[in-house]
């Protein structure tokens, strides 16, 4: 948690349970995609996270960032009362999600949204133009499902953000991508990744047997600013 006076900011995992299968993910096995034998899958609960924070603190907290570096939050279970839990018990504390958005039915982001309005901002992965571009990096996840969850939440007051992961394979396709998020109400940012072992290439197993690469992206700096690296 980053400790402002009065303005904190605490940055949570809630799950190492996840969907996809991202090969350059902390999480995943890249020589079959599934999860890691090390990692133990577990999750908090509602009662968990309102002993971690009880009603009489949250007013003192900014924002909660919940991300996934070990899984995706909106894979917990609770997710939703957690964040019905900080909306109903703060004045003004905001909660930004980021998820590759690929689960779930459209009523629930639109339940999730109605509740949070735009105390809630959605980062959702929009990693290609189409699916074969998406999943090359975005493993076992939809892409018209996560356009579609996104628009929803904007249509339901809350926020919504486009998040790219850049790779040779994408990164001249940028502005098509953040169009693809503009016309659905949501800006869009981009990382080109740094997650590279063994130089240029990153070597994985796909679900079809088959070695699969991603490579680095070589020219994206020369055409879009420099946000960070992944």
């Amino acid at each position: 948690m980053s400790w402002i006076k009065n303005k904190q900011i605490a940055w949570i995992d809630l799950s190492t349970y996840c969907n996809a299968a991202c090969p350059q993910c902390h999480r995943t096995n890249p020589t079959s995609l599934e999860k890691a034998d090390w990692l133990e899958l577990i999750q908090w609960d509602i009662d968990e996270f309102k002993k971690a924070f009880p009603k009489h603190i949250l007013n003192s907290i900014l924002m909660f960032e919940i991300c996934g570096t070990w899984g995706d939050p909106c894979m917990n279970r609770d997710i939703f009362e957690i964040c019905e839990y900080i909306i109903k018990n703060s004045k003004f504390t905001r909660i930004t999600l980021s998820t590759n958005g690929s689960m779930r039915e459209e009523e629930w982001w639109w339940s999730l949204g109605i509740m949070c309005r735009d105390r809630l901002t959605v980062v959702f992965t929009v990693d290609g133009v189409d699916q074969q571009m998406h999943e090359k990096y975005r493993q076992k996840t939809d892409l018209n499902k996560i356009l579609n969850h996104m628009e929803t939440i904007v249509m339901s007051g809350a926020r919504a953000q486009g998040f790219t992961v850049v790779f040779k394979h994408n990164e001249k396709y940028i502005d098509k991508i953040a169009k693809m998020c503009s016309i659905r109400g949501a800006q869009h940012k981009w990382i080109s990744s740094n997650r590279w072992p063994d130089g240029n290439v990153f070597k994985y197993i796909d679900p079809n047997k088959n070695e699969q690469i991603l490579e680095k992206s070589v020219d994206v700096y020369k055409t879009y600013r420099l946000i960070n690296d992944y």
